[in-house]
């Protein structure tokens, strides 16, 4: 898909968009699992003593899209404030990136990777995980998500920062804004503040740092696990480029992004922490489940 050069019409776009995530999430899961080994019935089974986690997984990116609805009210005083400091600190040591790579073609690269690729792991990992029926590790992975969406969202409201694109002082262009359908549709659910720490890099680092670090317990289906774990860890590479080199994020943005998923992934691995969610995620699991005889303690077949 073309990068806002062809002549298409901003509804075909974004129809082409989602179709083309769609199609990826069920070429993924054919290429990385394969079709004899789905089993949707199987899957459907394990979900339903799960279901908390999923319309957690569900919810959480949805949440960012009404956080501005409580924002303070002295908000735009904050943005410069806090802009400014972030500005101080990074200075111009991005700006050599769109300087030195004054290219079409590493734009239209960066925008796919910023937009479509993270968009692709946000949604593909926990499809892949269910597909396979690995539950204990779905359960590692949402709690991890829950704790970065705990963290982001009071940054997002009471320390909003600027992009560096639209930072004036950053001689920075907004690459990413300025593109015609895909600024469009970033803006349609972005405001431009949401900028530290880094939910990109977050997101995708924690992603990165459960999957590598959950080995094979609880593994029943024999998938390309270490294929999707290199896939993602490029990823984060390149998602960390786009984010600087778009006129998106300032170094302490992702710098910041990187220091919360350590602390995701590390509470999300704690015990006490994962026996204590994960018992009232049960008991609600079972009551979202009308018809279905759920103990509350056992909480059903865990991976089968």
């Amino acid at each position: 898909m073309m990068t806002g050069h062809m002549p298409l019409s901003y509804p075909v776009f974004l129809l082409l968009y989602v179709v083309s995530m769609i199609v990826g999430v069920v070429a993924g899961v054919l290429l990385l699992v394969g079709w004899k080994e789905i089993s949707i019935h199987k899957t459907l089974h394990a979900l339903k003593y799960n279901l908390a986690y999923v319309l957690m997984l569900i919810m959480l990116p949805l949440i960012t899209l009404v956080e501005g609805a409580i924002r303070s009210a002295d908000e735009v005083s904050k943005e410069v404030l806090y802009t400014n400091w972030i500005f101080s600190i990074s200075g111009n040591a991005i700006r050599v990136l769109q300087d030195r790579l004054d290219y079409q073609i590493v734009v239209d690269l960066s925008i796919l990777v910023y937009v479509w690729i993270f968009t692709f792991i946000l949604y593909f990992t926990p499809v892949i995980l269910m597909t396979v029926r690995e539950m204990d590790l779905v359960k590692r992975y949402s709690v991890a998500m829950m704790f970065n969406y705990i963290v982001l969202l009071p940054f997002y409201i009471f320390v909003p920062v600027t992009v560096t694109g639209f930072y004036a002082d950053s001689g920075l262009t907004p690459l990413l804004y300025i593109n015609t359908n895909w600024g469009r549709m970033v803006t349609s659910v972005d405001p431009l503040n949401n900028d530290f720490p880094s939910g990109h890099i977050s997101i995708v680092m924690t992603t990165l740092l459960v999957l590598s670090s959950a080995g094979l317990k609880g593994r029943i289906i024999d998938w390309r696990k270490k294929e999707y774990v290199y896939f993602v860890g490029l990823s984060v590479l390149g998602i960390t480029f786009a984010v600087l080199y778009l006129g998106v994020h300032w170094p302490a943005d992702v710098f910041a992004g990187f220091i919360l998923a350590v602390g995701a992934t590390l509470i999300s691995g704690n015990e006490k922490v994962q026996l204590a969610i994960d018992k009232q995620f049960r008991r609600l699991s079972a009551r979202l489940m009308k018809g279905v005889c759920v103990d509350p303690e056992e909480g059903g077949p865990g991976n089968d």
